[in-house]
């Protein structure tokens, strides 16, 4: 009975899932200390190598970055101090890092620090200089640093040296050469009067050029005064020409009062010079030219009015200007039975179709004149009456007066004669008046005249009184400053002065 109720029994555990929790626990896996520390010290010192490579990294960056480092040697410090500026065309290009005694204790180094990207400015060459406020009797300079601060300026090398760290400075601005292109001329005074380097060169109280440099002449019998006059404005400057002093104030003192009359305040202080061309200018001068420095002009200067053609139209067509040549007509009339010899000039312009234009009065005789007494010279040509062939039709006195033609000749002009294009002629005169040149074959006597100087009357443009033209420019050629074309032909009768179309 036992043994088969512990056999039942024992069937029975056996086939029931038994109900006592089954819990798993992790083992713990043992390792040696020395090992675990080994391993510990490997990622540590990896890490702190990354580290000391991001540093230098930033720092290699981060002196990049800053420029490199020159220095300047300099007599002063007139009043400079770290992180004053250096400047190139008034835009920062450095930084003053310190200012030391040099180790001799007579002068001062300026260190620099130049960006990056204007490093190439500091070659072998370069000049350096400390702007600051300059002030004495006769002249001021430096305006902008009274309250600003000071600031280094530059001039680099024009030839761009080997890259330089240590240079030596200036203790005044340098002188500025002249530009490309300007009239370089001299001027001898009795006395310096207030001149100084940069001072105005006046035209009708417009700055026409400038003072180079003052100095005594060689001997010290007087003050000789470069100058350069802009390259747009060298033609107003002719062998005539007045120049003299202006201090930019003038006090007098009569019985009317006492009168001050002040220029600008860069003026009163750098002083300046005026100059004056007379109405009937000479020819140009070249660079070298010497003219005579006046203390102070005569009253007839101020009246003066020339004509001259100068500035960027004028060199736009000075290359392809008409080339006019003389043309005479000649012939004989009979005065109390005697034979009397009479001559009309002016101007005519050979044309590449092998006529001649020119104004109608210049081929067309009077009716006094005696038949085959008639005869033209041009271009070195005797030319009968006959040998002229003018457009056909009826002429009248009135159209001669106020008309040009076209005229050709039997024989050839020379070879070397300037031929103008045909298609460079306007058939008529613009709607609207505008700026022209007369076309003088001589470049020096070309004269501009600007269109508020002109006026519409009838068919043609009548030029101001005020606009002095010799009698000998009758018949030239006038030319559109705009368009280069030939628009017309001045025509000179008695105190008028006519442009009429060609």
């Amino acid at each position: 009975m036992n043994a088969s109720t512990s056999g039942a029994n024992s069937t029975k555990d056996s086939s029931l899932p038994s109900m006592e929790p089954q819990e798993v626990y992790p083992i713990a896996s043992v390792k040696n200390l020395s090992e675990v520390s080994a391993n510990f010290r490997t990622r540590l010192w990896w890490l702190t190598l990354l580290c000391v490579l991001v540093s230098l990294g930033l720092f290699w960056y981060s002196r990049q970055g800053s420029g490199e480092l020159i220095a300047i040697d300099f007599s002063d410090s007139f009043g400079l101090k770290p992180e004053d500026r250096l400047k190139f065309h008034g835009v920062e290009i450095g930084a003053v890092e310190k200012i030391e005694l040099n180790p001799e204790r007579n002068g001062v180094v300026v260190h620099v620090r130049m960006a990056p990207q204007t490093r190439a400015l500091a070659s072998e060459g370069a000049r350096f200089w400390i702007v600051r406020p300059l002030v004495s009797l006769d002249s001021i300079q430096g305006l902008d640093t009274i309250l600003g601060a000071k600031y280094l300026a530059i001039d680099p090398s024009p030839t761009g040296g080997k890259l330089a760290t240590r240079f030596q400075g200036l203790d005044t601005a340098p002188i500025v050469p002249p530009s490309e292109g300007s009239l370089e001329i001299t001027l001898d005074g009795d006395s310096r009067g207030g001149l100084e380097s940069n001072a105005p060169i006046l035209y009708r109280g417009f700055r026409i050029g400038r003072v180079v440099q003052v100095g005594f002449a060689s001997d010290a019998k007087s003050v000789q005064a470069r100058c350069a006059i802009d390259p747009e404005y060298r033609d107003l400057i002719r062998r005539n020409s007045k120049f003299w002093n202006r201090s930019g104030w003038r006090l007098d003192v009569g019985l009317s009062g006492i009168q001050l009359d002040a220029d600008t305040l860069a003026q009163m202080f750098t002083g300046g010079i005026e100059v004056a061309t007379p109405t009937e200018p000479e020819k140009n001068v070249g660079t070298g030219h010497r003219f005579k420095l006046y203390d102070k002009p005569d009253k007839e200067w101020a009246q003066w009015k020339p004509s001259l053609a100068h500035g960027e139209a004028l060199n736009r067509i000075a290359s392809k200007m008409p080339q006019p040549i003389r043309l005479a007509m000649r012939w004989q009339e009979r005065s109390f039975g005697f034979r009397k010899n009479q001559q009309r000039a002016g101007w005519c312009l050979p044309l590449d179709d092998g006529r001649v234009l020119c104004l109608s009065e210049q081929i067309s005789a009077p009716n006094s004149a005696i038949p085959n007494s008639i005869q033209f010279e041009l271009a070195g040509l005797t030319l009968n009456a006959d040998q002229l062939i003018q457009p056909s039709g009826p002429v009248s006195p009135e159209s001669i007066a106020s008309s040009n033609t076209r005229f050709s000749i039997v024989e050839s002009l020379p070879a070397d004669t300037t031929r103008w294009p045909v298609n460079m002629v306007s058939s008529k005169l613009p709607d609207q008046v505008c700026d022209v040149f007369l076309a003088h074959p001589d470049a020096a006597s070309v004269l501009a005249i600007d269109a508020a100087r002109l006026n519409v009357r009838d068919s043609a443009w009548m030029i101001d009184e005020m606009v002095t033209i010799g009698r000998d420019y009758h018949g030239l050629p006038v030319v559109s400053a705009a368009t280069s074309q030939v628009i017309g032909f001045l025509s000179i009768q008695k105190n008028t002065r006519v442009i009429l179309a060609p």
